[in-house]
């Protein structure tokens, strides 16, 4: 491949990991979040983290996405060795076991975002944008 076709495939896959992020950031914190909703329900335990974020962060776009992201780094962190154990008391509990497909509705559309914005800011790192 030469150097100009290189050049517009990060380009092209700059834009296009751009335009999707952000129509999946907009269903996270729209129609996904729901689910997200009741997954905090069920592990924001009162007096825990997880249960002060959402009275502090409330309802808004801005509040619904740090809820969204709270929630996914819950699910993260509470498997680190070591440490995960802490972080998962602190956070909040999982007293009942939730169901797999509850927990994938935060996971895999948090992740898929975090995967885009990664390819967004490798090409532009490619293109040369941080110069």
């Amino acid at each position: 491949m030469s150097e100009e076709q290189l050049t517009e495939i990060a380009a092209i896959t700059g834009a296009a990991s751009l335009g999707t992020s952000i129509v999946l950031m907009f269903l996270m914190v729209t129609l996904f979040f729901r689910k997200t909703e009741e997954v905090e329900r069920r592990i924001a335990t009162p007096g825990k983290q997880l249960d002060g974020i959402r009275m502090i962060w409330g309802n808004g776009p801005i509040g619904r996405w740090m809820r969204v992201a709270h929630v996914y780094a819950f699910f993260v962190f509470r498997n680190l060795p070591r440490i995960g154990s802490r972080i998962e008391s602190r956070m909040g509990d999982e007293n009942e076991p939730l169901p797999l497909s509850l927990k994938l509705w935060v996971i895999v559309p948090f992740t898929v975002y975090t995967v885009l914005m990664f390819l967004f800011f490798l090409s532009g790192w490619y293109l040369g944008a941080f110069d």
